[in-house]
């Protein structure tokens, strides 16, 4: 059973890793929520983009119990001895830091600020901090895929370790 769960965490039926499939999600609710609080701030939408804010917040949380799962699984593959061990570790350290962020400004959404007009300015910086810090994250989280080869190699390792050869990817010796 634990097999099947990981097999299914690390996208092996969708035949590329899933974690990278699925984070546009959350960065698009929380981008699209620092938008709509942008608006919200210069008096557009009212109490019902307020509103919209927070859910897009939440969907965003709501996305994360599917692809940090993923991410941990992808986490696990990587040697320790490795340098993307440790620059997926940082990945996730900020990736935590910004659903912290955002489950606080959640907070604040739906005590006084589900009922305002404008979206209330702690919440719109917590929103803004973890945006923020989401590019830095995924720059890292990049830098793992073409720097390191994580996840490129491992579904059909002839034809994905040419795709990661062919854009010069920093590739694991073959074991």
């Amino acid at each position: 059973m634990a097999n099947a769960i990981k097999s299914f965490l690390l996208g092996r039926w969708l035949g590329h890793p899933l974690h990278p499939a699925l984070v546009h999600v959350p960065i698009a609710m929380w981008v699209g929520a620092l938008i709509m609080d942008i608006l919200s701030l210069f008096g557009v939408g009212g109490n019902a983009l307020v509103r919209t804010a927070c859910v897009a917040v939440l969907a965003g949380l709501a996305s994360t119990l599917i692809v940090v799962p993923a991410g941990i699984a992808e986490w696990t593959q990587i040697r320790r001895e490795k340098p993307a061990w440790m620059m997926a570790l940082w990945h996730m350290v900020m990736n935590v830091c910004v659903v912290l962020l955002m489950i606080a400004s959640v907070i604040v959404r739906l005590g006084r600020g589900w009922h305002a007009a404008q979206v209330p300015l702690i919440a719109f910086t917590l929103t803004l901090l973890g945006d923020l810090v989401l590019p830095v994250s995924g720059y890292v989280g990049g830098r793992m895929v073409y720097d390191q080869g994580i996840g490129i190699a491992r579904m059909s390792k002839k034809r994905y370790r040419r795709i990661a050869a062919a854009g010069r990817a920093n590739l694991p010796p073959q074991t």
